[in-house]
């Protein structure tokens, strides 16, 4: 966890420290989150599917604020980064103005804030895009959990099968799922992030790029294979043959995926590396 109150940053935070961070108001926040979070590291690869495309860093961050009307980044941008917010509990108030030119600092005078700029709350369940450069302050009130999810822009996308592995990457942590979702006896679900490959017509099958490499499957099962890139749930009643490979790949499962993993090695966890 890190703590950022007026601008001051603490990387390294104690327990007590953290206690009384909550307790003042400061902004509290989980870098890397979705490793330990298999339900937000599946929102990225939706995401990463449907919007920003392959090979390009990603972040996610949980922010936990326990609101008394004080900043914890100030006014700043967050460079060339495409970013998305998720209100879970709670809510923030956010003012943004026009994106900067490239190359301004990330930390800004709260004197350029006026005409063109719009203050906005966002309320529980609220996702809200922020586009590369765009300047932001961000105020809670009360209580407040949100999900901070950035793909930071790169160079030109990959191709072929190094596209293929960076739309299934998967950084989810080997550990203890907790608690253990149930099995369903009609639904289910997407485990892993996957991309499906061109059918071999001569073969009569097709590679299944999955996080680790691909797999072969019979050609029966690609048009099924091709709908779950963005990691959907399914009913069973609607699966014919061509689900059964996928099951036994272990692609397709009837449990949802863990609330959250307890690590086997917290250590191994990546943090926010700061420029």
């Amino acid at each position: 966890m890190q703590i950022a109150v007026d601008g001051r940053y603490d990387r390294r935070p104690r327990r007590k420290e953290i206690k009384r961070a909550f307790a003042e108001g400061a902004t509290i926040y989980m870098p890397q989150i979705h490793q330990v979070l298999p339900r937000v590291a599946r929102l990225m690869a939706q995401l990463r599917a449907t919007l920003f495309g392959p090979g390009r860093e990603e972040c996610s961050f949980l922010f936990l604020v326990n609101g008394k009307d004080r900043q914890g980044l100030g006014l700043h941008h967050d460079g060339d980064v495409d970013s998305v917010w998720l209100q879970l509990e709670g809510r923030r108030t956010v003012t943004t103005g026009p994106p900067v030119t490239r190359g301004t600092p990330q930390d800004l005078d709260e004197r350029m804030i006026g005409r063109g700029w719009v203050t906005r709350d966002l309320p529980p369940g609220s996702l809200f895009y922020l586009p590369p450069r765009t300047p932001h302050r961000v105020v809670c009130r009360g209580r407040s959990l949100a999900l901070s999810l950035t793909w930071k822009a790169g160079a030109a996308p990959p191709t072929g099968a190094r596209a293929a592995q960076a739309l299934t990457s998967w950084e989810v942590t080997s550990g203890r799922a907790k608690p253990m979702p149930r099995r369903s006896a009609d639904k289910v679900w997407t485990q892993v992030p996957v991309c499906a490959g061109a059918v071999d017509r001569r073969r009569r099958d097709f590679p299944l790029w999955l996080p680790g490499g691909a797999v072969r499957l019979p050609a029966r099962s690609h048009a099924l294979a091709r709908r779950l890139s963005t990691m959907p749930a399914l009913r069973r009643s609607m699966l014919g043959p061509a689900a059964q490979p996928l099951l036994e790949a272990g692609v397709l499962g009837s449990r949802d995926l863990p609330l959250r993993i307890v690590p086997a090695r917290p250590e191994s966890l990546d943090g926010w590396r700061f420029a």
